[in-house]
């Protein structure tokens, strides 16, 4: 619950490889799932440069005024494209009982909600994970700083990974947290050993790099790949 007039931007960004578009959808509602609440609206973005997931950065902003008409746009970082969709306080907006019910339903089902967005936060945390170590990899300034070895090692490990996550769409969250832990440990101890003088491709440090046992990539304030259902 926010006090209107309320803005707020978050950054996403591409769910797989050499994708064109995003396709926004806006809900409204107190549950956790989209499933579970009331569609506003949807809208696309098109256009996007053809890059690895998790690389284009898409701002999406929620904007509401003091009357309840709301703006939800979409701009791609790079090029600067942007498509939006205003939604009226009077078209398509649920009624003030049910309203309430979905208030009741989110106090209802509240524990329910809480395990299985925990679920989906682990899985979406393992899949960030190993498609930023993915993207590492293919990076031509790493390639040349790894062992080829190690970078296949690195490769092989996230493919056994993805292909897990294609089986187990519905694995619980210490399943996920588990398969993460062995991820990391494969893939932290072979960065550390590339950055162990501390000095990351473009003179960075490799505490901000994705492999690096401290949450990088989905956690360090980079775009946010997400599916919510």
């Amino acid at each position: 619950n926010t006090t209107i007039p309320a803005k707020k931007s978050q950054v996403f960004s591409t769910y797989s490889d050499n994708q064109p578009g995003v396709h926004i959808q806006v809900f409204e509602g107190e549950r956790s799932m989209t499933r579970d609440n009331h569609i506003l609206g949807t809208f696309d973005l098109h256009g996007i440069p053809l890059a690895p997931r998790g690389v284009p950065q898409i701002d999406v902003t929620f904007d509401i005024d003091a009357n309840g008409l709301l703006n939800v746009s979409a701009e791609d970082k790079t090029t600067g494209k942007k498509n939006q969709i205003t939604i009226t306080n009077d078209k398509g907006r649920l009624s003030k009982d049910e309203i309430e019910r979905m208030v009741n339903d989110a106090k209802k089902y509240e524990e329910e909600d809480k395990i299985q967005r925990e679920r989906i936060d682990a899985k979406n945390g393992l899949e960030n994970y190993a498609y930023s170590m993915k993207n590492t990899m293919n990076d031509e300034k790493v390639a040349g700083k790894m062992d080829a070895g190690d970078k296949q090692k690195v490769l092989d490990a996230v493919s056994e990974t993805v292909q897990w996550l294609e089986r187990n769409q519905e694995a619980s969250k210490e399943e996920y947290e588990s398969r993460q832990k062995d991820l990391e440990g494969i893939c932290s101890p072979i960065m550390t050993r590339m950055y162990q003088d501390g000095a990351a491709p473009g003179g960075g440090q490799f505490r901000d790099m994705p492999g690096m046992g401290n949450g990088a990539g989905a956690e360090a304030g980079g775009p946010k790949v997400e599916e919510v259902d």
